[in-house]
């Protein structure tokens, strides 16, 4: 194998697949959905509207009036508040009727009906034209349950209630090389960006490079590259090539995470808690630097594996049956990530992360989550290298002995003798 017609095959896919505009388009496109989320979507559930008109029917609670107050107080939602309306509980379905007519006829948006409750003082009901903003119900239902504990308590136990809401339980992660403020909800923010991060890339670019094989050998152009350079030489260039645009492409997201994180949602004025985020606490060294052994490795793997898949596929159709059960083994690992960052340390957390096709994002979830014994991850590492070198020495006879053939795909029985007998 010559080195320098494996850096010209890889160096020619690197520069076709990153100008190519479908690479444009998914590496917009991941941080777009990712704006959404953080920034579209909360605009996009408020409550868009320019005057809610509210009325009260208290049944005997007695909070009424308060109740009337503190939503004329709320500056988030404008909330235009009718006089309230005392009531006997036993005249209130003959009320409720009324003000049910008035909200058909939009001459008010809705009602809140207070009911006396011997354990609650009040049991709230609300009726109006539109129940399905949750911005109005959380507002409303934070409103009523402030106006009951100011009924209930005064001054500076009252103070002393809110403070013990707002006080919450902070969690430190202790092990062997310290003490890690933030705990769990760190380590999985880290971990599901990272890891989606890795899915995303693995699973896109090898099944893009698949496609790619598939046509040029429909195409009958590997024929004339197969003349040029061995078929070995052609696919470990074509997976570098691969793995060079994965790489680039997780550069720029990762720059524009940071750059959001740090610099755009900030200046939106999106809360405190975001204002204050320290990107250093969420992608610490540490982790990246694991996170870069393990995609490195994790990408290796399974795209020599969809290539070798690609040789063996004469149409679309057939790859597209192929790379089903090929693409299980990563999906799987990525849903059992959910059970390892919550149980890391457990039998079937470990057999998992041993597990090499799982690896790359089962033992990365371990690291991150928690902090396994050493001689676990370098053994995670090594088990993961052997699988990445027994992958590459397999996909590189396969793919000698299938990437000239035509016609029906070999099943599995003729690909392994295909395969022995490929020099």
């Amino acid at each position: 194998m010559k080195p320098a017609k494996v850096i010209a095959i890889a160096r020619r896919e690197y520069i076709a697949r990153v100008r190519s505009k479908a690479f444009i388009i998914t590496t917009l496109m991941v941080p777009g959905f990712m704006a959404f989320y953080a920034v579209i979507f909360p605009m996009m559930i408020r409550a868009d509207v320019d005057v809610l008109r509210i009325t009260v029917i208290d049944a005997g609670t007695g909070i009424g009036g308060a109740l009337k107050t503190r939503l004329e107080e709320i500056e988030s939602l404008p909330f235009q508040m009718q006089e309230t309306e005392n009531v006997r509980e036993s005249e209130v379905e003959a009320v409720r009727q009324r003000f049910s007519d008035a909200v058909r006829n939009e001459e008010i948006d809705g009602y809140i009906v207070l009911i006396p409750n011997e354990e609650t003082l009040a049991r709230s009901q609300y009726y109006a034209g539109e129940t399905g903003n949750i911005v109005i119900i959380e507002t409303l239902e934070g409103a009523i349950e402030t106006t009951i504990l100011e009924n209930w308590f005064a001054g500076e136990e009252l103070e002393r209630l809110r403070a013990v809401q707002r006080a919450g339980m902070e969690t430190i992660t202790v092990s062997a090389s310290g003490e890690e403020r933030g705990g769990f909800l760190v380590a999985y923010i880290s971990t599901m960006i990272l890891g989606m991060l890795l899915y995303m890339t693995v699973l896109m670019h090898g099944q893009q490079m698949a496609m790619a094989i598939v046509e040029e050998k429909n195409s009958r152009l590997v024929e004339l590259i197969i003349g040029a350079v061995t078929a070995t030489e052609y696919m470990i260039g074509k997976v570098l090539g691969v793995l060079g645009t994965g790489l680039t492409q997780l550069s720029i997201w990762l720059l524009m995470v940071a750059i959001t994180i740090l610099g755009i949602l900030p200046g939106l004025a999106m809360g405190a808690a975001v204002a204050e985020f320290n990107l250093a606490n969420v992608l610490d060294f540490r982790a990246l630097a694991y996170f870069s052994i393990f995609f490195f490795l994790g990408y290796l793997m399974y795209a020599t594996m969809f290539a070798a898949i690609g040789a063996t596929c004469d149409n679309v159709q057939e790859l597209q049956q192929a790379m089903i059960p090929a693409m299980m083994p990563m999906v799987l690992a990525f849903i059992s990530t959910f059970y390892i960052m919550t149980n890391p340390n457990s039998f079937a957390s470990q057999v998992l992360s041993f597990f090499p096709l799982f690896t790359p994002l089962t033992m990365f979830a371990r690291v991150n989550v928690s902090e396994p014994p050493l001689w676990e991850v370098w053994l995670g590492i090594i088990v993961l290298v052997a699988t990445v070198g027994l992958t590459i020495w397999g996909a590189a006879k396969v793919f000698r002995a299938t990437i000239l053939f035509h016609g029906k795909r070999p099943s599995f029985a003729e690909l392994f003798r295909m395969a022995r007998a490929a020099s």
